[in-house]
């Protein structure tokens, strides 16, 4: 270990507050824990993450999300400043002009022609407006842009489970999956689910890989079935649906070699942890977003940007059709470069 053997007690207990704790109190450099080979397993984590907003010299999660906001317009701050610039002058043209004008009204001799003075004060008092404008868009554009990036770093940080006790962020996956989070009532999501398998072998070559997130919205499938086992006198056994139907058989276990295939693609279907921050997550996406129903679909880009966002299911057709191969050229300009 890189820090002194005090330390080496909280470390395990409080790996994360450790490596804070070396780095600010004792000097010990970012990147050294970053290059840690014992510290790998950490780094993986959300913990790490976090640990990383309290790091003196660390990006911040709004440190970064500013970044983001910036490179998605890289001229904008340039524009703000020179609307800025030009709408002060002109703002400050206009009081000139308007002392010059107070002067022509009252006369005498030396006084500015009165005409000459209204179509100054005219053309200094449109170009504020328009400057005005210009500037207030601008800022709005920021601000949105802005809230934008800080739901995606938070979307980042949201935590999947693959397997055993590896939960991770989704922010681990950057650069190697382009997920799409299908979010709504079990049924909803199941039948979207559903819908993208004969697109799986496409869809995987292009990196995607569905979070299903079921939210605690009421199903009215579930809810008619709960309502008629509340109902159903005990001595009559299980419900067999309407007009007395049997009930349908399990459906046949899959076949060794598909499900040995399904086994092994860990990727395609990845599993939401803690599903309380996910849904919250999303009730902030559906009020930035409008969307009235409790049904919809997210497409994360390989960057970690939301590249669509719409209610009902997924187009899985146009979805393989319209990204690019993870080995594609297009994929490394537009989204990053995709790794397995």
């Amino acid at each position: 270990m890189w820090w002194g053997v005090a330390l080496h007690s909280a470390f395990a207990i409080y790996p994360a507050n450790a490596v804070v704790q070396a780095i600010n109190k004792y000097g010990e450099p970012l990147s050294t824990a970053i290059k840690d080979p014992d510290l790998e397993r950490l780094r993986e984590r959300r913990e790490w993450m976090d640990a990383l907003d309290g790091i003196k010299g660390a990006p911040s999660a709004e440190a970064l999300s500013k970044l983001q906001s910036e490179a998605r317009s890289p001229f904008r701050i340039t524009r703000l400043l020179l609307l800025g610039g030009f709408n002060a002058g002109a703002v400050v043209g206009l009081l000139i002009i308007a002392s010059r004008l107070l002067a022509a009204l009252k006369g005498g001799e030396g006084a500015p022609d009165v005409t000459d003075t209204l179509k100054n004060l005219a053309i200094n008092g449109v170009a504020v407006v328009v400057l005005s404008l210009l500037l207030a868009r601008d800022l709005q554009s920021t601000n949105k842009e802005n809230r934008v990036s800080q739901r995606e770093e938070s979307l980042s940080r949201l935590q999947i489970n693959l397997g055993g006790d590896r939960v991770l962020p989704l922010a681990y996956l950057r650069g190697r999956i382009r997920p799409v989070i299908v979010a709504g009532t079990s049924s909803f999501v199941s039948k979207a689910v559903a819908d993208a398998e004969p697109y799986k072998r496409a869809l995987r070559e292009r990196g995607v890989s569905i979070i299903p997130v079921r939210l605690k919205a009421a199903d009215p499938s579930s809810s008619l079935a709960a309502l008629k086992a509340e109902f159903r006198d005990p001595k009559e056994g299980p419900a067999k649906g309407f007009g007395n139907a049997k009930p349908s058989r399990p459906p046949p276990a899959p076949a060794a070699a598909e499900a040995l295939s399904v086994e092994a693609d860990k990727r395609w279907k990845l599993e939401a942890a803690v599903p309380e921050e996910w849904e919250a997550w999303l009730a902030e996406q559906k009020e930035e977003a409008k969307v009235k129903s409790g049904n919809l679909f997210l497409q994360v880009q390989l960057n970690g940007k939301v590249r669509a966002s719409a209610e009902g299911r997924p187009p899985w057709d146009k979805l393989a059709e319209e990204l690019p191969k993870l080995d594609d050229l297009r994929t490394k300009i537009s989204d990053g470069l995709g790794r397995r």
